[in-house]
């Protein structure tokens, strides 16, 4: 019977070593297009900056700012480009959200 355990804990113990070596290490690949805001693209870049190089192209630390990313900046303005905008075009925006009573404001 303590033959048995043995060989199970040693197959165990394979068996855990090649899942750790297939995940230790691996980031997975992502582009800017996977993330909904820079700052969604940022804040995983900050968290692991080794696995998520592909982010910040020109290596300066600011993750999907280059033009032709299809992550959108909004603007700093205190209404982030959303004034004056109607429900549905609020709705599309993703700088903006719609509140009810208020109108279109940033998100």
């Amino acid at each position: 019977m303590r033959s048995i355990a043995c060989l199970f804990m040693a197959v165990l113990a394979v068996g855990l070593g090649a899942c750790g070596e297939v995940f230790s290490g691996s980031c997975a690949d992502t582009n800017c297009a996977d993330y909904t805001s820079q700052s969604a693209a940022q804040a995983a870049y900050d968290a692991d900056p080794e696995c998520r190089e592909d982010l910040d192209a020109d290596k300066d630390g600011i993750a999907c700012e280059e033009n032709g990313n299809s992550v959108r900046w909004c603007p700093s303005t205190s209404a982030c480009g959303c004034s004056n905008k109607n429900k549905s075009a609020c709705g599309g925006d993703p700088c903006c959200r719609w509140v009810v009573g208020s109108g279109c404001g940033c998100r």
